[in-house]
Parts: C-alpha cells; sequence; structure tokens
C-alpha cells in the first residue's frame, strides 16, 4: 500500500514536540470522522488532556492518519456456584481478569479521501493501523502490566464490526458457550459512554502470536 512510505507513530506529547504544538494543534483541528462524529471531537474541540491519545500521521502531507486511546478496566468473572453453600471457600468469590480498553479508534476521513486520489486503496489502512501501532503498544504494556483481553466498544454498525472482526476481534455472540457462563454481569463490561456500541474482545496472547 503506497501509503506507508511517510507514516509516523508517537503517543500525543512526543508528536506535539517532535512538530510544534501549533503545527500539532493545526492538524488535530482538521481530523474527521462523519460516520461517528463524537471520534472526530475527541480531537478537534473535546480533547483536555485527560486521556492521551496515541497519533499515526503522514510526515509528507503533515496529516493525522488515524488515532486511539487506551485505558486499563477488567473483566468480572463468577464464583464457582455449588449446590451445597456450606462448601463455599474463599477461592470461590468474584474475581476479576485485568484488561486494556482501546476506548478510541478512528481513521481520518480527510486522509482516506487523498489516498483514494492518489490512486491507492484505503481499505486496509485501519487493519495496518492496528497491527503496526496498537499491536505494538499492546506488546510494550504487556510485557510491564499483567492484563489478559484488549476489549473495545465498537459502533453498532455491521461493516464497523466485521472490520474489528478482521483484527481478530469476537463478541459475545461469537464466543458465547465459553465468555457468557463466566461473567456475573456483562454490563460491568459496558461502559456507560458506549450507548449501544457492541462490546468486543481479543485475548492478548494471539495478539502477541500476529506479531512474531
Amino acid at each position: 500500500m503506497g501509503f506507508k512510505e511517510n507514516i509516523r507513530f508517537a503517543f500525543i506529547d512526543e508528536f506535539a514536540n517532535e512538530i510544534g504544538k501549533e503545527k500539532a494543534y493545526r492538524m488535530m483541528s482538521n481530523f474527521k470522522c462523519e460516520r461517528v462524529p463524537a471520534l472526530e471531537y475527541f480531537l478537534t474541540r473535546d480533547y483536555n488532556g485527560r486521556i492521551k491519545p496515541y497519533i499515526v500521521w503522514d510526515d509528507s502531507k503533515n496529516i493525522i492518519v488515524a488515532y486511539f486511546t487506551l485505558i486499563t478496566t477488567c473483566m468480572i468473572l463468577k464464583p464457582y456456584e455449588k449446590t451445597d453453600p456450606e462448601h463455599t471457600k474463599e477461592k470461590d468469590v468474584e474475581k476479576i481478569i485485568s484488561c486494556i480498553e482501546l476506548e478510541h479508534f478512528a481513521l481520518n476521513d480527510v486522509y482516506l479521501k487523498l489516498v483514494k486520489e492518489d490512486g491507492y486503496s484505503n481499505s486496509g489502512i485501519g487493519n495496518y493501523v492496528f497491527k503496526e501501532y496498537i499491536s505494538t503498544v499492546i506488546a510494550v504494556l504487556v510485557s510491564e502490566v499483567n492484563f489478559f483481553y484488549l476489549i473495545l466498544h465498537a459502533y453498532n454498525n455491521d461493516k464497523v464490526i466485521n472490520a474489528y472482526r478482521n483484527m481478530g476481534f469476537e463478541t459475545m455472540e461469537d464466543d458465547a458457550e465459553a465468555v457468557i457462563p463466566t461473567l456475573s454481569d456483562v454490563r460491568a463490561l459496558h461502559s456507560d459512554y458506549a450507548g449501544d456500541c457492541k462490546f468486543m474482545f481479543r485475548d492478548v496472547e494471539s495478539i502477541l502470536t500476529d506479531l512474531d
């Protein structure tokens, strides 16, 4: 894909220091995501530094390709249910599985249009960003912090859901037999901001395997 040659990647603080705060602000202000306006507004008008994104940008075009944010969270596990309550032990209480959430992940509509105008397909850019940059950050984090799943709340649209499936994510329905019986409350995984979004997950081991 022709867009790869000039792609750069950095945490937002490094991004701003490298290209200058004024230029960084201008590039962020020009970000477009018409399909999910909230993802656009996060950069263009709502960003306050509380949750800091990673920025992927095209250095030759001075334009942001994509951005994403990662936050810590967890899954809640059911205690093992026994018929005789007298046999309940301390190990049977609720437990948690540490996770990282891909809270924001958006491609820039302006950049996608430019790639197409240059005669290249833009259909693989999301997968490329996930494998080359998101997965790389996950590999670094898991070497320093214990967590087992990467989760997200995907915009509930068939095209978006399928795009994440192509990145290796599953929904609760995809893996209901294995996952649902272990969860005490699926709502515990569904943040208030997510609305009607679809909860999806991928185990970290599979991400690391794909990087090898």
